[in-house]
């Protein structure tokens, strides 16, 4: 089968490390799709100076870029995929709490995010107001325009699923991603799915959905945990 027959899998992402610990093991087991990872490389669900635009316009216009750079046709196109970061979006502001000694004005805890005053922690909620809103309307969303569509997530990002570090530094973590797959001793999803945070159900969408309702409660988005494994259950479905 040549590419040109492949029905294409486009998944969009934030930055170039989820493409790095995934397209491998994608292309391997899905050979007979074409697997397309999209960076585009920042927080599409909380644009300061486009936050009164509808998220679906928002994501629905990335894919018109992506089918005009990439030459393809909307018959081409099987699914869009989604993964983001939760970042701790889910979290309320009693969870926000104000550390003017620390390093840096945001830091992602255990049980809380840190903020450095009283204007850093206004900030952060409203993110996490406008970001949880937006997500919440893309997880249950089938279609992005007339594409089918899923949205899944690393919390409180990859690194912190990976690697237990919630507060990655920028500058190596494409390194540890390679450093991470070269030791990796078992399937990448394998090891993924440690981090499940809901037994399966025979169902692929009511473990979908039971996964997207344990992260936007309480403090759940700020732990170690992935929905991404079912990424791998949803192409199997789709033949």
């Amino acid at each position: 089968m040549t590419n040109a027959q492949k029905k294409v899998v486009i998944l969009l992402v934030e930055g170039d490390t989820d493409e790095t610990l995934l397209i491998e093991r994608l292309r391997q087991l899905f050979n007979d799709k074409e697997i397309r990872f999209e960076p585009y490389r920042g927080d599409i669900f909380y644009q300061i100076d486009q936050k009164s635009k509808p998220i679906k316009k928002l994501i629905g216009d990335k894919v018109k870029e992506v089918l005009i750079k990439r030459r393809f046709n909307s018959s081409d196109i099987l699914v869009v995929l989604h993964i983001l970061d939760t970042d701790g979006c889910f979290v309320g502001p009693s969870n926000i709490t104000i550390d003017a000694e620390q390093n840096g004005l945001t830091k992602y805890l255990e049980g809380c995010i840190s903020v450095s005053s009283e204007t850093q922690k206004g900030k952060m909620e409203e993110r996490n107001l406008v970001r949880s809103r937006n997500i919440q309307i893309m997880k249950s969303a089938a279609y992005i325009s007339t594409f089918s569509y899923q949205l899944y997530y690393f919390s409180r990002n990859l690194e912190h699923v990976l690697f237990n570090e919630m507060n990655p530094e920028k500058g190596s973590k494409m390194e540890k991603v390679e450093d991470f797959l070269d030791d990796l001793t078992m399937p990448v999803e394998e090891f993924l799915n440690q981090f499940m945070p809901v037994p399966r159900n025979e169902s692929c969408e009511d473990t979908y959905k039971a996964s997207w309702d344990f992260i936007s409660e309480d403090i759940n988005s700020l732990k170690r945990a992935t929905n991404v494994p079912l990424i791998f259950d949803y192409l199997n479905e789709l033949g």
